[in-house]
């Protein structure tokens, strides 16, 4: 069973931890396949369309979110670190309504824990000041919980189904 997303905010980086009930290879293989990604990325209400993915350490993958309102936002990942079935760290940027507008790194930590997995995603922001701003604009802490709870549902419910 899972529980709600544990958020630390500390100066310009945001700590956010949950506990999954699904194994890590299943949690890794969600965050890392195009099949998976599409069915779970994103906050509450968004979509997703993968333009192009190399999941490699150095490859991108370039996606476009659709928002509720209608809106489309690009994005692009590109994988900096890659440590099967333990660490995903890499470059996001984002497009906002008139171009270029979000810009941090990530690392995503699978630990087991049980029969499941403590999943810890870190966003390192380039000030305070940025992530404020991106705070204030998109809210995007929020996003990144709801995005978290998405993953969670998607895993879960695929584990149920032997997937």
């Amino acid at each position: 069973m899972s529980v709600d997303v544990e958020t630390i905010i500390e100066d310009r980086k945001v700590t956010y931890r949950r506990y999954i009930d699904v194994p890590v290879s299943l949690a890794f293989e969600a965050w890392s396949t195009r099949e998976h990604l599409s069915r779970w990325w994103g906050p509450d209400g968004f979509t997703l369309t993968t333009l192009s993915l190399d999941f490699s350490s150095g490859g991108t993958w370039e996606f476009v979110m659709h928002g509720p309102d209608g809106h489309n936002y690009r994005n692009r990942i590109r994988f900096l670190e890659i440590d099967r079935p333990r660490l995903i760290r890499y470059a996001h940027w984002g497009d906002g309504e008139g171009g270029p507008d979000v810009e941090f790194e990530a690392s995503v930590l699978f630990e087991a824990s049980g029969d499941g997995t403590r999943l810890t995603l870190v966003q390192l922001f380039p000030s305070p000041e940025e992530l404020q701003r991106v705070q204030s604009k998109y809210r995007a802490i929020e996003g990144a919980r709801q995005h978290m709870d998405s993953f969670a549902r998607y895993v879960e419910s695929a584990k149920g189904k032997g997937e």
